[in-house]
Order: structure tokens, then C-alpha cells, then sequence
């Protein structure tokens, strides 16, 4: 059954916007009351489909329940080099991430420009939780600085970071079925000695195996989620 999402519902009726009525209609081809999901502010209804010109509507028949889990992960992100940001956006999206903020390490290779990608970045996070029928679409937002980041995680029920060297804890031995986990992942160089050092976070190896910028996060993700037995 395909997912759709809309910012509000009146009379009974939700709205698609043009570029998911096209979607729906001409890609998907759906038919007038062929039954859909929609999300609404975080509710998670099942509708049938109504068209009109060219613009789909959906109309709402009963409320059903969220596929959001439990675990609300945010993913502080190293800024990492090329658009490998899309993929981490893509697949944290598809399994359930609550937020994505990029940050600025010391060893980024690459550095954000003022306004750059946020947009498309969003705009993937969108299509993915579309894809993966979440009931809220995770946000992306600006790239932050080392300082901000260390107030952040401190605001968090647990702060988590993955770290290569064998200084920290394995994730199982570290996770403490904590419902909002702030989740640290570091740029292609890595963390120096002195951000770790600084970071009001867990140090946490994910294996014997070193991953990549772009894997680390997801494989934590689902790590976490399966920990907390949260799939």
C-alpha cells in the first residue's frame, strides 16, 4: 500500500501536493479508491484515493498505528567528502533515524558551503521515509561546529560515539535501552584524540572491522534499534 504525506487534514480529506499527485497517479498509476496511507503530523491513517483534474486527494476511512520505533536516534553526521551525505540521509531515513545534523570535525576533507544541500538532503530524507512508510519524515538540518555539537549531546538521555581504537565499550555493552540516543559518527579522517576526549559521549566500538563514514552510522542504527529490540 503506498505512503504519502501531507501537512494537514480537513473534513476528512487530505490533500496531495501536485509533485505526489503525479506520483501517484502517473508513475504509480493509482486508481480512484485504491486504498493509500497518509501521515499527518505524525498520525498514520489508511485513506482511499480520489482524484480530481489532475490533483489527488485522499479520503480518510481510520487512524492506524505508527511505524515509528520507539528509539529516537539522532545522527550528528561527519561532514564527509563527494555526496556520500545522500547516501547516509537515504538509508538512516529508511530505517528510522529521528534527525541527521552534519558536523565539522578537524579532519573533514571537505567543508559544507553556507547553505548548500539542505534542500536536496531534506528533499532525500523525504522519499525515503516515503519509500520506507514512516510516519514522520526525519529532518536534515545546517551543519554545526565542534562547540555546538558538545552543548547538544549533553541534552540527550544518552550520547554515543563510534571510535576505532580499543578505548571504548562494544555497543551491547554500552547500550542502555535509552530512548532518545544522540549518535556521534566522524569524518573519513576520524576523530582526533582531543574531540573524543572533549565529547560528553560513550566511545563505542562497532567491531573488529573498520567501517566506512558512510556505513558506520547505518550499521550503528540498526544496531542499536535491534538492541533495543526496536525493528
Amino acid at each position: 500500500m503506498p505512503d504519502f504525506f501531507t501537512d494537514q487534514l480537513e473534513d476528512g480529506f487530505a490533500l496531495l501536493s501536485p509533485e505526489d499527485s503525479h506520483h501517484a497517479l502517473h508513475v504509480l498509476r493509482l486508481k480512484p479508491g485504491e486504498l493509500v496511507r497518509i501521515s499527518v503530523n505524525g498520525q498514520r491513517y489508511e485513506a482511499a484515493l480520489e482524484a480530481k483534474g489532475g490533483q489527488a486527494a485522499a479520503r480518510v476511512l481510520k487512524a492506524i498505528s505508527s511505524s515509528e520505533p520507539r528509539t529516537r536516534i539522532t545522527l550528528y553526521q561527519g561532514w564527509p567528502k563527494g555526496d556520500k551525505l545522500d547516501l547516509v540521509v537515504r538509508q538512516a531515513a529508511e530505517l528510522g533515524v529521528f534527525a541527521i545534523v552534519p558536523c565539522v570535525f578537524a579532519r573533514c576533507v571537505s567543508r559544507p558551503e553556507p547553505g548548500k544541500k539542505m534542500d536536496r538532503l531534506n528533499k532525500i530524507a523525504r522519499e525515503a521515509a516515503m519509500q520506507a512508510g514512516r510516519t514522520l519524515i526525519p529532518r536534515v538540518e545546517p551543519p554545526i561546529m565542534y562547540d555546538e555539537l558538545v552543548g547538544r549531546l549533553k541534552r540527550h538521555e544518552q550520547a554515543l560515539a563510534a571510535y576505532e581504537l580499543p578505548l571504548g565499550k562494544s555497543l551491547r555493552q554500552a547500550c542502555q535501552g535509552a530512548v532518545d540516543v544522540g549518535l556521534v559518527i566522524g569524518p573519513e579522517g576520524g576523530f582526533t584524540p582531543q574531540e573524543i576526549a572533549g565529547m560528553p559521549a560513550t566511545a563505542v566500538s562497532l567491531g573488529p572491522r573498520i567501517l566506512r563514514t558512510q556505513t558506520a552510522g547505518i550499521a550503528a542504527i540498526a544496531m542499536l534499534l535491534a538492541l533495543n529490540d526496536d525493528f
